[in-house]
């Protein structure tokens, strides 16, 4: 056995005591590595030899030797290291491996301890890992796959209870329906009754709160250009496309629409106008979101609790927070102790900019500095340069409207010698975001922009613009 004591010693500040030290001063509270990182020695044979020519140097009595295991140990530290990194490395693969595997074979038995036996870990260790990484034991998250896939079935008329039940991993239809309504809150029965009902998102962020609830509408705002992921991703799953055209501006021509179609609900918001609200009202029942003084989250819960979709909400909501906390973590080493502002392009005036989204994911959840204070979190007044000269920004966001003669007004302004002598310009941070996800509101919304701004700032996604 060999048992190695070291002193660690960091630059001192000056006139402190550490002058003494030729400017260094003893490190009480370092922690190099994890309190307990064991090495298989079998796997490593390099580390028995470095300990023995480590002290057979320094009971020499010679200063060449006592150097040479200085060397030594300068050299069991990095083993030490490189070994951790391997193996963090290797055991988060095996995480996400583990969770991959899940996903495919939820429908049969699987517990952590079988998990564990196929990745050589211990039960325990997998599963402290597991929920480290994904916030939920292993056991809830094949709950999760296997709820969120029969609540996907129940949507089917042609499937009996029973049929679902054995889909999804039970072979058991009676424990299945215990454990639904445990979970859900209501039995299997009333949720496949109120789930096949055609739902009409009327407003496209909507789209993006039902999304989050596992809820596909029947009908909804649907285009190529204004709605352009959710046209990409789900236009061939709803069935029945609105007009979108700036935000429903076409609303006489959807109501004509919806008026010819048997639909069961109506989800939209509070602040329509009420010859609007009127006449959807003769088609089906509405149900009416709050938008005023309320956040996404709340609007989210709020039409989760109308729906019967309280759970769904509370899981996606769960596993929001958990992707956003990890996040922060990972930006941490980026963008820690930088600020950041918004500005928004129309023709040729710029605005400083804080829409809802950017409020919440980019200074709530992710924890970014603005380099512009304010006492609303919202915001979008004029600016003109020299004021975002004065601001310092270490990171500029761009929103840039899409017409012809803001992007010529855009174009000139980018080689204006006062633009290009601002800092964030000349360091190569200004970025510029696109209007989808960033001018949405909704749930769905608010996880691609945590997501955009992760690979933004951490340089991980090449096709990102920065200008």
């Amino acid at each position: 056995m060999y048992i190695v004591h070291f002193d660690v010693y960091l630059p001192g500040q000056v006139g402190s005591e550490s002058e003494n030290l030729g400017g260094f001063q003893p490190a009480m509270d370092v922690e190099l590595f994890p309190r307990q990182c064991k090495i298989d020695t079998g796997s490593e044979p390099n580390l028995p030899a470095i300990c023995r020519e480590l002290y057979s140097r320094w009971i020499r009595p010679s200063s060449s030797d006592r150097f040479r295991s200085q060397i030594e140990f300068q050299k069991l530290l990095l083993h030490i290291e490189l070994y951790r990194m391997q193996q963090t490395t290797g055991t988060t693969h095996a995480i996400v491996s583990a969770k991959r595997y899940i996903e495919e074979h939820y429908r049969e038995p699987i517990t952590a301890g079988l998990l564990a036996g196929q990745l050589g870990l211990s039960p325990k260790y997998f599963a402290e890992l597991f929920h480290k990484m994904y916030g939920k034991s292993v056991t809830s998250y094949v709950t999760e796959l296997r709820l969120r896939e029969a609540k996907r079935l129940m949507l089917h008329s042609r499937f009996k209870l029973r049929d679902i039940a054995h889909r999804v991993g039970y072979a058991d239809e009676f424990y299945f329906s215990r454990k639904f309504k445990k979970e859900i809150g209501v039995s299997p029965t009333s949720y496949m009754n109120s789930r096949r009902r055609k739902l009409v998102a009327y407003r496209p962020w909507i789209i993006g709160h039902l999304l989050a609830l596992n809820v596909m509408p029947y009908a909804a705002p649907l285009h190529p250009k204004w709605t352009e992921s959710y046209y990409r991703d789900y236009r061939h799953e709803i069935p029945i496309h609105l007009s979108a055209y700036r935000y429903n501006q076409d609303w006489r021509m959807n109501v004509v629409k919806l008026g010819r179609l048997a639909v069961d609900l109506i989800v939209t918001t509070d602040d329509l106008e009420e010859q609007e609200k009127r006449a959807l009202g003769q088609i089906a029942p509405l149900l009416c979101l709050p938008r005023k003084e309320t956040n996404w989250r709340e609007q989210l819960q709020y039409l989760a609790a109308e729906l019967g979709e309280t759970w769904q909400a509370g899981k996606w909501l769960e596993a929001y927070e958990h992707k956003a906390r990890d996040a922060r973590k990972r930006l941490q080493p980026y963008v820690g102790g930088k600020t950041f502002v918004g500005l928004r392009m129309v023709g040729n005036r710029l605005y400083l900019h804080c829409n809802g989204g950017m409020a919440d994911v980019l200074y709530r959840d992710l924890g970014l500095s603005p380099a512009c204070r304010s006492e609303m979190p919202t915001y979008d007044r004029p600016i003109a340069v020299e004021e975002i000269d004065r601001l310092n920004a270490d990171y500029m966001l761009m929103l840039i409207r899409r017409d012809n003669d803001t992007l010529a007004h855009w174009t000139k302004l980018q080689y204006d010698p006062q633009w290009q002598a601002i800092a964030a310009v000349q360091r190569k941070r200004v970025y510029e975001l696109p209007s989808d996800p960033w001018r949405e509101y909704s749930a769905h919304a608010m996880l691609r922009m945590l997501e955009y701004a992760e690979q933004l700032l951490t340089a991980d996604h090449p096709s990102l613009i920065r200008i």
